[in-house]
């Protein structure tokens, strides 16, 4: 019950997040100008047309996706058992799934930062500014750094808000080991299950980018 209840909350929040993107920041008329400039008036009405009609499927699609990235982080995180720590063999997957419940919330956050940003502060952007934007991440200075599209994943996942969700399912793994290893320990741990899980979601969309430019 608990975990339908954090699962619930989260959804409503990324609900909140995606009515004030689509009210306030990404509007109708900031699509109608980015789509004017590369296709006919026609062809940009029909598709304004067709976001108006099944405008739904992005929130009926939400919850899916949040699911199945919960259920896949845990899963990975779930790995932490099979080292014979003091403590982590008593843990339940129900327990982890807890965990990555809580620490989902960072993106929350990081999703209204996102809002508060373009709302109140760089008011004079275009929805390529949107698109190459992600709150305090790499992907921000991306030209300074290289003007290669693959690359565009990974700098992103560079930002302030991914390292608060490691420390967070750090801090989760040495609650749930009764404090028995130490948190290096615990964040060694994420690094080698979260985080090589991460690493290969991470080369698996950057392949596809890359494809998807020849």
């Amino acid at each position: 019950m608990k975990n339908l209840i954090l699962f619930v909350s989260i959804v409503l929040c990324y609900f909140s997040l995606a009515y004030l993107d689509k009210t306030y920041i990404t509007t109708s008329s900031k699509i109608f100008d980015f789509l004017a400039k590369d296709y006919p008036n026609e062809v940009v009405k029909n598709y304004m047309d067709s976001q108006k009609k099944w405008w739904w499927i992005s929130y009926a699609a939400t919850p899916l996706f949040i699911g199945i990235k919960v259920l896949l982080v845990a899963f990975c995180l779930n790995f932490i058992k099979l080292f014979d720590l003091p403590g982590l063999d008593k843990v339940k997957f129900s327990d982890i799934i807890t965990l990555v419940l809580i620490a989902e919330s960072v993106f929350i956050i990081a999703g209204f930062y996102k809002f508060v940003n373009f709302y109140w502060i760089d008011t004079d952007y275009t929805l390529e500014n949107l698109q190459t934007y992600y709150p305090i991440s790499l992907l921000n200075i991306k030209e300074y750094i290289s003007t290669e599209k693959w690359l565009a994943y990974p700098l992103q996942l560079v930002n302030l808000f991914e390292l608060f969700y490691w420390g967070i399912l750090a801090w989760g793994i040495w609650e749930l080991s009764d404090q028995k290893i130490s948190f290096p320990k615990s964040l060694g741990l994420t690094t080698v299950t979260y985080g090589i899980g991460l690493l290969f979601w991470m080369g698996v969309v950057s392949f596809f980018i890359l494809n998807a430019q020849y």
